[in-house]
C-alpha cells in the first residue's frame, strides 16, 4: 500500500440526490494537507454553496481512512509518516499499529512510526542465500550437544520392522 497512488472519486449530496450523478476522480498525491484537497473539491462542483462531499469510489486507500461519506481528516499526515517506511513494511506495519491499540486515523501518525522504527529499527528482512547442497543422509543435527554425527544405521534399527 503506498498513499501516493491513492485516488479518490468525488460527488455531492446534491447530485446524488437529484440523480445527475457524476464523480471526479482525484490523485491524492497532487495535494498536501486537507486543505488543499477541499479546495480542488470545491472547484469542481462550483454551484453549491456547502457540498457534502461523498467518496463514491477509492483506490490504494485503506478502508479505515475513507467511506462513502468520510476521508480521514489526518489523511495527509498519514500518508507524509507512512513514505518513511519501506513499501514491504507498510502491511506489517497496519497490522502491527491494530494489534497494539493504535488507531492510525486519531492517534499522532509520526508517532506512531516513530515508535515502530525503535522497536524493529530500519531493516527490512532479506532472504538467505541458499547454502551449499549437501546430501540428506549425511549429517544429523543432535540438537542438544550442538554436534554433528553419522547415524543412519542407528535409526534402521530402533525402527525395524520387528519392532515390538
Amino acid at each position: 500500500m503506498n498513499l501516493n497512488n491513492a485516488e479518490i472519486a468525488v460527488t455531492t449530496q446534491h447530485l446524488i440526490d437529484i440523480k445527475n450523478y457524476r464523480d471526479y476522480w482525484l490523485h491524492m498525491s497532487d495535494y498536501s494537507d486537507m486543505g488543499e484537497f477541499l479546495c480542488a473539491c470545491s472547484d469542481l462542483f462550483p454551484g453549491e454553496e456547502e457540498p457534502q462531499y461523498r467518496y463514491s469510489k477509492w483506490e490504494n486507500i485503506p478502508d479505515i481512512l475513507v467511506s462513502r461519506e468520510w476521508l480521514c481528516p489526518n489523511f495527509f499526515e498519514i500518508r507524509d509518516a507512512l513514505e518513511r517506511l519501506e513499501e514491504e513494511e507498510t502491511e506489517f506495519f497496519m497490522a502491527w499499529s491494530r494489534n497494539y491499540g493504535y488507531d492510525i486515523s486519531t492517534d499522532d501518525p509520526h508517532m506512531i512510526v516513530s515508535h515502530y522504527h525503535d522497536l524493529y529499527g530500519d531493516a527490512v528482512a532479506e532472504k538467505e542465500e541458499d547454502t551449499a547442497d549437501l546430501a540428506e543422509d549425511t549429517l544429523i543435527y543432535t540438537g542438544i550437544s550442538s554436534s554433528y554425527c553419522d547415524m543412519l544405521p542407528f535409526h534402521y534399527e530402533i525402527f525395524d520392522d520387528n519392532y515390538n
